[in-house]
Formats: structure tokens, C-alpha cells, sequence
């Protein structure tokens, strides 16, 4: 797969080698590191009135955040499925 770099906008630079472009020959999951992971879920829960802050996501027990995520999930996809919106 290939992708337009997002540092050039296609035009060439160092980051993608003046190629403008970044060819991807493996999952792109496996490209994202576990700290970008818990910034995405940090972005969900945030979304949902949890901002990560002090008395906030970031003092919830991490199972519970786990939990909360991987249930917003499922309902966001039976919502989807069943054709059930907000």
C-alpha cells in the first residue's frame, strides 16, 4: 500500500526520503506503537466527557478504562449494525 506523506503533502522530504509517498509492506497495525494506542483511547474516552486529567481518565483503575472502552465499542457497532443512531 502506499500513502501520501503527510509531513509534504506529496511534494518530498526528508521524513519520506523525497519520495512523497510511504509504501507499506506489512500491517499497518503493526506500525502503531502501544503508547499511540493509549493516545487513541485516551482521544475516545475524551470524546465521551472523560478527559485525560488528573480526577479524570487518568485516576480511573485501568481495567475499568479497558472495560469502558471495549463497551462503547460494542455498542457503537450493534448500533451500526442494527441501524440505531444517537
Amino acid at each position: 500500500m502506499e500513502l501520501e506523506c503527510v509531513g509534504c503533502g506529496g511534494k518530498g522530504c526528508d521524513e519520506c526520503e523525497q519520495m512523497g509517498r510511504w509504501t507499506i509492506t506489512t500491517c499497518p497495525l503493526e506500525l502503531i506503537t502501544s503508547d499511540v494506542w493509549e493516545m487513541i483511547m485516551l482521544a475516545g474516552l475524551f470524546e465521551k466527557g472523560l478527559p485525560p486529567v488528573a480526577g479524570g481518565v487518568l485516576d480511573q483503575a485501568k481495567i475499568f478504562v479497558e472495560t469502558a472502552t471495549f463497551i462503547f465499542r460494542e455498542q457503537n457497532y450493534w448500533k451500526q449494525k442494527l441501524g440505531l443512531f444517537d
